[in-house]
């Protein structure tokens, strides 16, 4: 009998945000999640705390994909999402799944945009279609 796919709930590499085929199969994955495989990475997340960080976190990308060069401050807004993450995983509002997940994405995101802003650019573009895949999961599972 074959065994069962378990859900890995570490966070997507680096490699997701920048390949767009690596990232077509990272959402299907998470969109095929069952009810217990996203119970698990949801955990105690509420809907109110997601749509709060998806609003700050899917802005702050948002500015970063469709700015014209390299602004500091949409690092800062990169930051002050990184910051809200943090804040809602300690009032205990979200999964430390969710959490380290998104966390992995900003922080990617962050490191190279001190490197390479069209990247950065463009992997901010892509990052905003994985925030949409896990909003599916959270308002499809969580209480």
């Amino acid at each position: 009998m074959a065994q069962a796919k378990r859900f890995d709930l570490t966070p997507p590499p680096p490699d997701v945000l920048g390949n767009e085929v690596n990232l077509a199969q990272e959402v299907r994955r998470i969109l095929s999640l069952g009810r217990s495989e996203a119970s698990r990475l949801i955990g105690d997340t509420t809907k109110t705390a997601y749509r709060r960080i998806h609003e700050v976190v899917s802005s702050a990308l948002d500015r970063v994909a469709e700015s014209k060069g390299f602004d500091p401050g949409l690092l800062l807004d990169l930051s002050k999402s990184l910051i809200l993450v943090k804040y809602q995983l300690a009032r205990e509002q979200i999964s430390s799944g969710i959490a380290e997940y998104i966390e992995r994405i900003l922080t990617t995101i962050i490191d190279v945009a001190g490197k390479n802003w069209e990247n950065a650019r463009r992997l901010a573009k892509n990052a905003r279609t994985l925030l949409d895949s896990l909003a599916v999961l959270v308002y499809m599972y969580a209480e």
